[in-house]
């Protein structure tokens, strides 16, 4: 046999080895089957302001781009954020500037409470309820005011759905243990101080419900007409903290009064004031005594 017949003859027998081969395997046959991956766990349940999860987000925006000039905004009405919402947390709101004034102010508001301010606004502004801001619970009303000339493009509103109050889906028990988170009732006081004045906040509090009540702290929104003015705090004729000196920028300021409760020797609340300023609103953190 020669070597060319030779090559021919083995090429010959590996094609029909190959073809006996095949002719064995099981059509769909391909190896072991996969080994199944276990299942990926569920979600955990939107959780609350513990740090159990975060909930479901959502965002309702207002594209306004209008100059807004000494106007109140009302937010709710204008994003559409009916009684459908209730039970749900406002966390942000962004208002997207194109120019503004340099003498003016945005401030977000809840049932007239100022929540947070920021004056000379430019690009973009971020403000924040500074304490549980849930709809139809802790307030109704969201807005925004406006004081000088702001040239506004949209305002998002950035809220969380935490499962809680909404229609079919029943707030779960609370957990024993959790702390005492303090109630805040808003007095909704807005005047101006002129020179050596006072102001007696007692009038403005429902003394036969909070009766009883331990005073965690005392929220003052103010500004100084002109520079720096002076402010006092008196519960009951003794001064709670160093004076307050009250720039012209408006800003929130706290006092956190010691060892007070409403109608047990907290019967008289009092701003004393030195120099003209404006109190745009007055909170009451309270406790259960």
């Amino acid at each position: 046999m020669t070597l060319k017949n030779s090559i021919l003859a083995a090429f010959a027998a590996i094609t029909l080895t190959s073809l006996a081969a095949e002719a064995y395997i099981i059509p769909g046959d391909r190896g072991p089957a996969p080994i199944p991956r276990p299942e990926e766990p569920l979600p955990p349940y939107p959780g609350d302001d513990f740090g159990n999860g975060s909930g479901r987000q959502e965002q309702k925006v207002i594209y306004l781009s209008r100059r807004v000039s000494n106007e109140t905004l009302a937010l709710r009405q204008l994003a559409g954020i009916g009684e459908n919402y209730r039970g749900y947390t406002v966390e942000s709101v962004i208002i997207e500037i194109r120019g503004a004034g340099p003498r003016s102010e945005l401030a977000l508001l809840t049932d007239g409470r100022v929540e947070e301010s920021v004056y000379a606004p430019q690009r973009t502004v971020l403000l924040r309820p500074q304490y549980r801001a849930v709809i139809g619970e802790d307030f109704r009303s969201l807005q925004l005011d406006v004081r000088g000339v702001v040239d506004i493009q949209s305002v998002t509103i950035n809220l969380r759905d935490d499962g809680g109050g909404r229609p079919g889906r029943p707030d779960r028990p609370g957990r024993p243990g959790r702390p005492d988170r303090g109630e805040d009732v808003p007095l909704y006081v807005s005047t101006r101080l002129y020179g050596n004045d006072r102001l007696d906040l007692t009038q403005y509090i429902d003394m036969y419900r909070y009766r009883g009540y331990k005073i965690q702290a005392i929220e003052i929104d103010a500004s100084a007409v002109y520079n720096v003015a002076l402010l006092d705090v008196l519960i009951n004729g003794f001064n709670q903290t160093p004076t307050i000196q009250v720039s012209p920028y408006g800003q929130r300021y706290t006092v956190r009064p010691q060892n007070n409760v409403l109608g047990q020797g907290a019967d008289s609340i009092v701003l004393i004031s030195r120099g003209d300023l404006d109190i745009r609103g007055v909170t009451l953190r309270l406790s259960r005594y």
